[in-house]
């Protein structure tokens, strides 16, 4: 190297300008400068300089000319190089100083980059580092602002992109423990929206189950109104059947989006999605599960200490309902706007919790009720309940088995009601005919008790009598009550056979036999022929209602069964009547008898008497007044048959008197004052213009005639005795005979031995003694 720098020299130096030399050399000594060959490029120098000095010298020796010329030449080359040695010299100098500054220069440059480059690595830093920060205050801001899944995707974001930009750093490894705090504290707080949610949907759930219910009803309604147009509509076919779904043609707006009702679900998707995006559905499905079952058991009990039905009010067993179905139906709406979060399954359980509670509220409710329009009340509302649920899928089987034991325990409180109203109706009626004040009183009576009048009766004007009491008419129109009563709960109620429309009969039945007729029937014991003649009339009208009873039964069934419905207690009032009639008779016939019991005959009198005996005046007084005022409102026909009845038995009665077996003898006066006695009745019987009774007494008077004839051995010819004696038995012509025979026997006189002949004849006479034995 320090060789070929002495030739660069060398042929440096054989450069014919200076300045091109200067410029050559500055590399040269540069390289040996900068690799450090000082001392060895001088060596060299000099070992160079001693070759040169030999080759001139051996070239002087060759050539003196031509050596003093390279001597000279060579002394100018030494002084050359002297002066390049100054050169380099004062060229190293001043390279050394140049480098020295350039150095410090460059080493100052290179600390300056440094010290850029770590500026701007910690600028960088600072930067991502600020923005991290930033993000994870954004997580909160994004909490606060409710904007959960922002926040939740800012915390991913942190930890799958920045987290390790930053790890070298303490605070972002602490970030990093902090992911999962910040992730829980974002779950806790949309859960916490979310209870809050629920907590305050209960408002507006109850706003959407008194919507759901109302709708219920006006299609109740709707489908009341169709079944009556249609036999085959009728309720057998229920809300929510495939029938009535099929013929409902009602389009509704989803309850969800009507204008009454505004439910926002936000919250709760918004929940849902976020335990979704942590991979923890199953741990909120369980959570929300269990919040609700809490709420729907919270929602009841809190009604525990405020349901009574003591006070007759159901408004808060209402807005209990409404609430229970605003809560289920929230559940619908979630179980459908949601996949694999709720199942019916769920909600089915959880509709079974709640009839579970639902069934022991009311039943502790209504222990101690025993007002049949309270539990018509609450059957109203449970049965709209019932198919509000049913329309939404829900299980109602216990609910229906409830309103069974609802219905049987109605149905023994109604007949205990309308017992007690018919005992007190029946037992404390006047047993006089009713009174009628004006028209309006008349046309509201018709209403509930269909009867006719007569066109007399019907133009007299008001006040007006009407044959039957008051117990009638208001028997019938709390008999039309309870049978709109009993079908008011029957409405809804599923039937495979016609067992309501059978129970609602039997009902019926049992109210009329043991709360009317019984009563009825105890009071024909009474001896008041007033009493029962008014019972008559009940009896009639009470009839011809029951035959409205039955249509009003066949028309009000439940069921399109078309056969006509027969009420036992139809034929009973019937028998009753009868029976009432024949104790009218009895008591008529039992007046007669104890008025006989005073009569006083004196059976051999020493003349005929002027008149007839006083106690047949007072006894057909009594008749009269019988038939003129207690039994004047009875029918024609009853009247007629009690006058014959009463007539007959008088005639029997006289006709025992008169052949008394204990009374041995009489005679011919008292059988002349016997006949004044028959001709007064005879003339009574007269006045009646009654063909039916006009031969009550005869055969007393064919008798008596019989007796009395001056030419009784007549009767001994068959042909008189069919025309005038066709009703006098022979036996009672023998023992008349022996009795006045035992008398006259003692008689002197002619005539009198003459008609005693006449009688033995007669005695001895075949057809008596015959007719005798």
């Amino acid at each position: 190297m320090a060789e070929f720098d002495i030739q660069q020299l060398v042929l440096v130096s054989d450069a014919t300008n200076d300045a091109e030399n200067l410029e050559h050399l500055g590399p040269t000594m540069k390289d040996v400068y900068r690799n450090n060959k000082m001392k060895p490029f001088l060596d060299q120098l000099g070992t160079f300089i001693r070759r040169k000095e030999l080759e001139i010298e051996k070239m002087c020796n060759s050539n003196y000319k031509d050596f003093v010329h390279s001597v000279d030449r060579l002394l100018n080359v030494r002084q050359g190089t002297v002066d390049l040695k100054n050169k380099i010299h004062t060229l190293n100098s001043d390279v050394q100083q140049a480098g020295n500054e350039l150095a410090m220069k460059k080493r100052e440059l290179i600390e300056s980059k440094k010290i850029l480059e770590n500026i701007a690595t910690a600028t960088e830093t600072l930067r991502t580092c600020v923005h991290f920060l930033d993000l994870a205050n954004r997580v909160n801001v994004q909490v606060e602002n409710r904007k959960y899944y922002s926040a939740l995707r800012i915390v991913d974001e942190i930890q799958a992109v920045h987290l390790r930009s930053v790890i070298q750093f303490e605070f972002a490894r602490h970030m990093q423990d902090c992911i999962p705090i910040l992730q829980h504290a974002i779950k806790d707080a949309v859960t916490t929206e979310m209870k809050e949610w629920l907590f305050s949907i209960r408002t507006s759930q109850k706003a959407m189950g008194k919507l759901a219910i109302d709708r219920m009803a006006a299609r109740q309604q709707r489908w009341r109104e169709r079944s009556n147009k249609g036999a085959k509509l009728k309720t057998s076919h229920n809300v929510n059947s495939a029938v009535e779904v099929a013929v409902n043609e009602e389009s509704e707006v989803d309850i969800q989006d009507s204008d009454q009702v505004k439910l926002d679900f936000k919250p709760l998707y918004q929940c849902l999605h976020i335990y979704d995006e942590l991979g923890q559905r199953t741990e909120f499905r369980a959570n929300y599960a269990e919040d609700r079952r809490a709420q729907a058991k919270l929602t009841l009990s809190s009604m525990t200490s405020s349901f009574n039905l003591k006070d007759r009010n159901t408004d808060n067993f209402e807005s209990l309902l409404q609430d229970i179905v605003g809560f289920f139906i929230v559940e619908h709406i979630i179980l459908y706007s949601t996949s694999n979060f709720r199942t019916q399954a769920q909600l089915d359980e959880l509709c079974d919790l709640v009839t579970n509670l639902l069934l022991r509220l009311l039943s502790e409710g209504l222990a101690n009720c025993q007002d049949p329009d309270m539990f018509l009340s609450v059957k109203m509302l449970l049965m709209l309940y019932i198919q509000t649920m049913e329309s939404y899928s829900y299980p109602v089987s216990k609910l229906n088995d409830l309103l069974l034991t609802l219905f049987r325990t109605y149905a023994d409180q109604l007949e205990s009601k309308f017992s007690t109203n018919f005992h007190k109706l029946v037992d404390e009626d006047d047993y006089s005919p009713m009174m009628v004040e004006n028209q309006d009183e008349y046309n509201l009576l018709q209403k509930s008790f269909r009867f006719k009048e007569d066109r007399q009766a019907a133009r007299r004007g008001f006040p007006r009598t009407l044959p039957f009491s008051k117990v009638v008419p208001y028997c019938c129109e709390d008999i039309r009550d309870f049978v709109s009563q009993f079908y008011q709960f029957v409405e809804g109620f599923n039937q495979e056979q016609n067992e309501m429309d059978e129970l609602v009969k039997e009902s019926l039945d049992t109210l009329l036999i043991q709360y009317v007729h019984s009563v009825w029937l105890k009071k024909l014991e009474s001896r008041s022929l007033s009493q029962i003649a008014q019972i008559i009339i009940n009896l009639e009208y009470f009839q011809g209602a029951c035959t409205d009873f039955e249509q009003l039964l066949t028309d009000s069934r439940s069921t399109s069964d078309s056969n006509k419905v027969t009420l036992q207690a139809t034929a009973l009032f019937r028998e009753t009547r009868k029976s009432a009639e024949k104790r009218v008779f009895e008591l008529v016939n039992s007046k007669i008898d104890d008025m006989l019991e005073i009569a006083e005959y004196e059976w051999l009198p020493a003349s005929v008497p002027d008149l007839h005996s006083i106690y047949l005046q007072e006894l057909v007084s009594f008749l009269s007044n019988v038939m003129t005022a207690t039994l004047q409102n009875l029918p024609d026909s009853i009247k007629t048959y009690v006058y014959f009845d009463a007539l007959e038995h008088l005639a029997t009665m006289l006709h025992d008197i008169f052949l008394d077996p204990n009374v041995k003898q009489v005679n011919m006066n008292f059988v002349a004052g016997f006949s004044k006695d028959i001709q007064y009745l005879e003339d009574f019987v007269t006045t009646l213009d009654n063909p039916n009774v006009a031969d009550t007494f005869l055969s007393m008077r064919q008798l008596i005639t019989l007796l009395m004839s001056e030419n009784n051995e007549d009767y001994m010819d068959p042909q008189i005795r069919s025309q005038h004696y066709s009703r006098v038995k022979p036996e009672d012509v023998t023992k008349m005979l022996e009795k006045l025979m035992t008398v006259q026997v003692a008689e002197t006189t002619p005539q009198e031995r003459n008609k005693v002949r006449n009688w033995g004849k007669m005695l001895d006479w075949g057809g008596m003694k015959s007719s005798s034995s």
